[in-house]
């Protein structure tokens, strides 16, 4: 044994002052010496004497250097049974380790990396998809090499995916490259037969073994197989460069980043939280009008599922959503912040370059009790969903504003997406489609049952649950809801929510579903237009088909019975749009921005007090759409409430005296049709709607004589 060597027993390695480079193809094993039993060594120095240092077997290397052979054992079966991997094996070794990446290629769908790892003055090199696969595998070769020398093998890695573009180097491959010329071959270990699966274990037994997904191709190697000769181009959201120091700070957390797909001329965006999840979503938008454009003749539409809208025209819906809110918001950072974005486009003949935004609203939270309104100055729900539709109304106002300043308001106007009806009262155009986007799904039943994205929805396995298709609630001053059948105070009174009992409000889901009954126009322009029906309705997040459709239609599709005309059920289309949001788990602001297409500027709602944050009424509230109400009603033709032509409740003369509660009377036809589905929620055992306090809607309009520019800004 060599003076300068040293023996160390903590796995560790030391180097010797050597000036040889070459490995050695020798082995220097030492052994403790057997001692004879009862026999005592003397040792100098001490009193009593004492057991001789045990000494470790390791193994030299010529290069100067001696490893710890029972550390090496030891990390060939932690690497072996799969408890360590080899980066972690070596580096537990104690030697300084040195990984660079020699080489790069391969196609963008299957890069190719060449790392080598230099321990001391030795080199050894590995390959892989992934620098940390190849960072592994000329770990593994390191590992192999040094073991080869005391005469062991280390396995063979398991072997990758034969559906892989490359295959997989063994490790046998990767070569010391320094003694390449000097390699000792090894005889290497036969394959080890599979293992048997293993055995059922308890948890099995009672819940049933968990289903395995079966392996997808990713949407970005399905479109570079199928178009080998695009192009992607990340930028950020708002699309500025990446080599700007910091990214724009009014960006939203679901729009980070924003990628392009270049396909010949076709362009396609896609947008993320990361650069990766955004070059997944336009893959995605690429691959939807790539296999529409595949469709037979004639498909169309049909192109899509049945129940959903097809995929290019939900995408085009969001982005026109989400880049209305940016231009708008646009220097605001403060209300730029959002947790739930909804917006309502409405479409010409489902042409994409026809769209145009009705509103955008953004929201999470309802009025406060005690900030309640008996005069109608504040709004009771500031949830994204509900503040859209009330933009639509006040949108749907100001196109009747058109007629009732026009001439003859009989006769069409081309601009305007209202037409007259033969007999009084007027209808959305024909090729008039509206469709309501919402970041994520609408909170009620259309969310509780849908909590995490799924790439492949499976049909709801126990849709006969009592928990589905429940009635829900939302929470005063916080967020989520509960089931009506657990609420107490189903009659909600006045003076009981003054004195502490939380305001109810029932969820989105249930407003939307009904939306599909009584449309979107509410009570009062229902004596002036026929219902108004979404389209469809595309969400962000969270889209689960079967629940939702559940949700909006199908648990009073069978209970519902004897709608008065024009009102019906709708069904609306359903799709996610394929730049999905992300869940921020920040907590909600308690503002609502409300953007109306009849004005440049949003509003900002405080969602506590239900009014503007400067303390004034806003316009999307009961005392200003009263006011338009009774604007109009005086100067355009009513629509008929009876098909057979009489009129059961005609205008009293004196319609400034109205009360508000007695104004939603005047529609009949929109009164039984909301009676009949509270009647088909009770039929199928879901619960009973419950109203706000009578005492609220119990005012009159206090706007008298505006002018109609300030009314219907």
């Amino acid at each position: 044994m060599d003076d300068n060597a040293t023996d160390f027993t903590k796995n560790v390695l030391y180097m010797l002052q050597t000036s040889s480079r070459d490995i050695s193809s020798t082995s220097d094993f030492v052994m403790p010496v057997e001692e004879t039993i009862g026999q005592k060594r003397p040792y100098p120095g001490l009193r009593y004497g004492a057991p001789p240092a045990k000494r470790t077997p390791t193994i030299r290397l010529g290069a100067g250097f001696k490893w710890n052979l029972q550390a090496l054992a030891q990390a060939a079966n932690a690497v072996e049974t799969g408890g360590r991997s080899p980066v972690s094996a070596l580096n537990e070794l104690g030697v300084k380790v040195t990984y660079s990446v020699l080489r790069q290629g391969g196609p963008a769908h299957c890069p190719s990396f060449t790392v080598v790892v230099t321990v001391a003055d030795m080199t050894f090199e590995g390959w892989g998809h992934s620098k940390r696969e190849a960072r592994a595998s000329a770990a593994r070769a390191c590992l192999a090499a040094l073991l080869a020398r005391a005469g062991r093998v280390l396995p063979e890695a398991e072997p990758g995916d034969f559906t892989s573009d490359e295959p997989r180097h063994p490790p046998s491959d990767f070569q010391c490259l320094e003694a390449q010329a000097k390699q000792v071959e090894v005889e290497v270990k036969p394959a080890t037969p599979p293992a048997p699966p293993p055995p059922p274990t308890a948890a099995t037994a009672l819940f049933g073994a968990s289903a395995v997904s079966a392996a997808h191709k990713s949407p970005i190697n399905s479109l570079y197989e199928t178009c080998p000769g695009l192009t992607f181009h990340c930028t950020y959201g708002d699309g500025s460069s990446l080599d700007q120091p910091n990214a724009p700070l009014q960006l939203s957390h679901s729009m980070r980043f924003k990628v392009v797909c270049q396909i010949k001329d076709q362009t396609f965006e896609g947008y993320g939280t990361s650069k990766k999840l955004a070059k997944l979503a336009a893959a995605r938008a690429a691959l939807a009008v790539l296999d529409e454009d595949k469709a037979p003749a004639g498909a169309g539409a049909g192109a899509a599922e049945p129940g959903c809208l097809p995929q290019p025209r939900a995408d085009t819906i969001g982005k026109l959503v989400n880049e209305k809110f940016h231009e708008i918001m646009k220097g605001d950072l403060v209300h730029s912040k959002r947790k739930v974005l909804a917006g309502i486009v409405m479409t010409i003949d489902n042409r994409p370059n026809d769209s145009k935004v009705i509103a955008v609203t953004t929201g999470t939270k309802c009025v406060s009790g005690e900030h309640m309104s008996v005069r109608g100055r504040a709004m009771n729900d500031c949830h994204a969903e509900v503040a859209a539709r009330r933009c639509l109304q006040r949108h749907l106002y100001a196109q009747l504003l058109m007629y009732a300043e026009s001439k003859d308001p009989t006769i069409p106007i081309p601009d305007s997406d209202l037409e007259p009806v033969p007999g009084g009262g007027y209808q959305l155009k024909p090729d008039r489609q509206l469709h309501l986007y919402v970041s994520t799904a609408p909170c009620g039943d259309g969310r509780i049952f849908s909590p995490h994205e799924q790439p492949d929805p499976t049909p709801d396995r126990h849709p006969n649950r009592l928990a589905r298709g429940q009635l829900r609630t939302k929470i005063e001053s916080g967020e989520g809801t509960i089931p009506v059948k657990n609420c107490s105070n189903i009659i909600q009174t006045w003076d009981g929510v003054m004195q502490g009992e939380r305001l109810l409000t029932m969820s989105c889901s249930d407003k939307v579903c009904r939306w599909c009954v009584v449309g979107m126009q509410g009570a009062l322009l229902s004596r002036l237009i026929r219902p108004v029906y979404l389209r469809s309705l595309v969400l962000g997040s969270l889209l689960h088909p079967h629940h939702m459709y559940r949700a909006i239609c199908g648990r009073i599709e069978s209970h519902l019975q004897s709608l008065p005309p024009p009102f019906r059920l709708q069904r609306p289309l359903l799709a996610r749009a394929a730049s999905t949001e992300a869940r921020t788990p920040a907590r909600a602001p308690s503002f609502s921005v409300c953007w109306c297409s009849t004005s440049p500027l949003p509003e900002v709602v405080n969602a506590t007090t239900g009014k503007l944050e400067s303390g004034q009424p806003s316009l999307l509230c009961k005392q200003s759409m009263f006011a338009r109400w009774q604007y109009l009603v005086k100067r355009l033709p009513l629509l008929p409430q009876d098909p057979n032509g009489a009129d059961p409740t005609p205008l009293p003369p004196d319609v400034d005296q109205l009360l508000y509660n007695e104004a939603k009377q005047l529609c009949p036809a929109y009164q039984v049709a909301k009676e009949r589905l509270i009647e088909a929620f009770d039929k199928a055992k879901l619960g009973r709607w419950i109203k706000k306090p009578i005492e609220q809607d119990q005012f009159v309009c206090e706007i008298r004589d505006a002018a109609p520019d300030a009314l219907f800004a």
